[in-house]
């Protein structure tokens, strides 16, 4: 299908600046919000990366489409916030996020692939806060805490001292916690948290493995390329290709 085919698709009307989008077209981000899914939120980044050729097909310049792209945005900022408050978000955690940005959308002149990526970013952190507030009813306070702190530091060393003294209790409490709660160890969570991440890295940035590995405090690439491989059945480099 060509570029014009394609933005002919997925444009249902457009009118001056306006941009509108079949409600179909949003309906799988809005799912993945609601549930939290931040995943799916990647997977929708990379499979529909050709939109913004495809809407730069359709407009008479760069300028006509940034500005289509910069109302989209805007417009799918206010959606996205309503549907994570609907999800148990707080309205004003909701709103804060949408501001900064909307805010980030009127401080200047941006490329057209940027605002792809802003849009992206924002659902991806509103499926994120979801997840939060699901996890809240599912499993304990302190188990939420904990595994905030980990998903908030997984490129530093987290030590379980620090852990467990995140939510005032002890070492072996905390582990206990773990395991009753999730079945795991807080080393499996860790590590499992590390792998979604690093798979995000790869499907989303031109970061090398070493970096990824750096990025996610592994001790070494190799051993970051042997937990992977372990965990996904490929090497980082095949789980990019796969992606390419």
């Amino acid at each position: 299908m060509s570029d014009r085919q394609t933005a002919n698709m997925i444009l249902s009307r457009t009118r001056r600046n306006q941009v509108y989008l079949p409600y179909a077209r949003k309906k799988p981000y809005f799912d993945a919000i609601a549930s939290g899914n931040a995943e799916a939120i990647d997977k929708l980044a990379n499979k529909n990366r050709g939109y913004t050729s495809a809407l730069a097909a359709k407009c008479a310049s760069e300028e006509e489409a940034a500005s289509k792209m910069r109302y989209g945005s805007i417009e799918a900022a206010g959606e996205m916030c309503l549907v994570a408050i609907q999800s148990g978000l707080l309205d004003m955690v909701a709103y804060d996020i949408r501001d900064g940005v909307v805010a980030s959308l009127d401080a200047g002149a941006i490329p057209l692939d940027a605002y792809y990526d802003i849009v992206h970013d924002l659902a991806r952190e509103y499926a994120l806060r979801v997840s939060y507030v699901l996890k809240e009813k599912k499993y304990s306070p302190r188990l939420v805490r904990m595994m905030t702190y980990i998903k908030e530091h997984l490129g530093e060393k987290i030590e379980l001292a620090e852990i467990a003294e995140h939510v005032n209790v002890s070492r072996t409490y905390a582990s206990a916690i773990f395991r009753e709660e999730l079945g795991i160890t807080i080393s499996d969570f860790i590590l499992q948290e590390r792998m979604l991440e690093a798979e995000r890295m790869l499907r989303e940035t031109d970061l090398s493995v070493a970096d990824i590995s750096g990025r996610l405090a592994f001790c070494s690439q190799s051993y970051f390329t042997k937990r992977f491989t372990e965990t996904k059945g490929v090497t980082p480099l095949e789980y990019r290709k796969q992606y390419g």
